[in-house]
């Protein structure tokens, strides 16, 4: 035989803890869902602007190698560019070539 059970309901103390306890419990899952060491939103939000921090390093460093690229075709393939950049950034000169510095010399003032 099957015991009946009577409903009781639940005086206004047991009540008040039970909203307590459930509030308590409300609480610490939503702070559990947020700041879970590698799983919270939180977490999740920081590596998301590491990873667009990567990818924009990275495409930079793209356009870094393809503009190198197109350098090194350049001073393979262009004479014309190949000597100026061997003049302008090391100094070279042609065979029985010399250079003249016209630039204006310091004033006896500005020496002192």
């Amino acid at each position: 035989m099957m015991k009946k059970r009577y409903k009781t309901s639940l005086t206004p103390l047991q009540q008040k803890k039970l909203l307590r306890i459930s509030l308590l419990l409300a609480v610490l899952l939503v702070l559990a869902i947020f700041f879970t060491p590698g799983k919270g939103l939180y977490f999740l939000h920081k590596e998301k602007l590491r990873v667009a921090e990567i990818n924009a390093d990275k495409q930079a460093t793209k356009e870094k190698n393809n503009a190198l690229r197109e350098e090194i075709k350049r001073l393979k393939t262009d004479e014309r560019y190949l000597e100026e950049v061997a003049r302008e950034q090391h100094g070279l000169l042609k065979k029985d070539e010399q250079v003249f510095d016209f630039s204006p010399k310091e004033s006896k003032k500005e020496r002192k």
